[in-house]
């Protein structure tokens, strides 16, 4: 593509650019580093999706080179699909790391780099072209816990590349390639779809609009097609599955609600939970789709809008908010910086419960609404949630500054009135 949208431009601008050859640097040697963490030879090898898929559908489920969504139930669409056949042909034939297992996962880490790559890339050129600091990069991703503990577990990167590059068609106006990119990211995991309609209203005309909509779903129907021909009982479980429509609450404060309420646990009150999600979703999304919000704005908020919301918020789905925060320049940093904390705290302390079964069962029990791993997971949410409604609204975040100075203010007051007067240069911190 023109405009350094691919590999072109990408070379150019690392020959040219040495603060981009420095991202370069630090997220590749941390990739390395996120990836050894969960390479099935390492010590302690800690635990991740795509092993988890490797032990689940080919050593225990014997479903090594079958199709999926043809020959057996898979709960991540295509482009994942199409990674985990290539990656079992490869640890089939050619073993290189030591047994299957690890061929696996090491030739998945391979494959996923590229689009990690691409995303810092894309990042790069929209902050360029937005006008943001693009040292955010280095404050909102490369320094994060999330990235290190998260960054090769699952399929995330590949997400946010697929919306970056969307995002950035969007904003150049190239709207065919925008809905060609947005598919795929759908055809990665779901959610991207949900920001069709910010893009959609951004759009000049009807006419615009049909296209964008046509292009989309015929990619979406040509690439699922095949699989609903050849097995649609199968291929229906997709997406009434494993994560389908019956899925359980889980690391939300939608969870926290239901069982306030009195309308069940993460199971029983499932159907409940969903209702009440996706009627906050919706509802956010409307407010955002009506408001005098620029389209970038509106697509930025359908994010917020949904994982702010949503009933499913694992800790690896906080990769795909890297682009969005990093394209938010009013998210407060501290207060991101303690929901990437959070975020990396619920894995780590996930299976504590197979090591120390003597402690209580709101710390062993990874689900139980006011658990603690499920308290980590809802703060975390909620401040993606607030961001909805602070980021963008200057009126709301000049009150909460006078707030917080009123706080600070109070603060040293009372430090001085213990400790006595203070030089004035140290009086309050600037």
């Amino acid at each position: 593509m023109a405009n350094g949208y691919g590999l072109r431009g990408f070379s150019l601008l690392t020959l040219r650019d040495s603060d981009f050859r420095l991202i370069l640097l630090i997220a590749s040697t941390l990739w390395i580093y996120s990836s050894i963490l969960k390479f099935p030879f390492s010590f302690p090898s800690n635990y991740n999706d795509v092993g988890y898929l490797w032990i689940r559908d080919v050593h225990e489920g014997h479903h090594n080179l079958q199709i999926p969504y043809a020959q057996y139930e898979l709960e991540y669409p295509q482009v994942i699909g199409a990674l985990l056949l290539f990656s079992q042909a490869v640890s089939t034939y050619f073993p290189f790391v030591l047994d299957q297992w690890s061929t696996f996962v090491v030739v998945m880490s391979i494959l996923e780099y590229p689009f990690m790559i691409g995303t810092i890339y894309n990042l790069y050129k929209l902050c360029a072209k937005l006008r943001i600091n693009q040292k955010r990069i280095y404050l909102y991703v490369l320094s994060t816990l999330s990235f290190v503990v998260y960054g090769f577990y699952n399929w995330d990167f590949i997400v946010a590349y697929f919306v970056t590059l969307s995002i950035w068609l969007f904003l150049d106006k190239r709207y065919d390639w925008s809905a060609v990119t947005l598919t795929l990211g759908v055809l990665t995991k779901f959610t991207p779809g949900m920001m069709i309609f910010a893009m959609l209203s951004g759009l000049p005309n009807w006419r615009a609009r049909f296209r964008f909509t046509a292009i989309a779903g015929l990619l979406w129907t040509t690439v699922n097609a095949p699989f609903a021909l050849a097995n649609f009982a199968t291929w229906i479980k997709l997406f009434t599955g494993y994560s389908g429509p019956n899925h359980q609450l889980q690391n939300t404060w939608i969870s926290m609600v239901i069982s306030a309420a009195g309308l069940g646990d993460i199971i029983s009150g499932a159907r409940a939970g969903h209702i009440l999600s996706f009627g906050i979703f919706g509802y956010l999304l409307l407010r955002a789709l009506a408001s005098k919000r620029t389209p970038l704005e509106k697509i930025l908020l359908s994010w917020y809008a949904w994982y702010g919301a949503i009933y499913l918020f694992d800790p690896q789905m906080f990769l795909q908010l890297f682009p969005i925060v990093v394209l938010t320049p009013n998210f407060n940093f501290l207060f991101y910086r303690l929901a990437d904390m959070l975020n990396g705290f619920i894995i780590l302390f996930y299976f504590i419960g197979s090591t120390h079964p003597e402690l209580p069962r709101y710390i062993t029990d990874q689900l139980t609404p006011f658990g603690m791993i499920n308290i980590f997971s809802s703060i975390r949410q909620l401040i993606f949630l607030a961001a909805y409604f602070i980021c963008f609204n200057p009126k709301v975040q000049n009150r909460l500054g006078r707030v917080y100075d009123g706080i600070v203010d109070g603060f040293w007051g009372s430090v001085a009135g213990l400790t006595g007067p203070l030089h004035a240069a140290y009086a309050k911190p600037t």
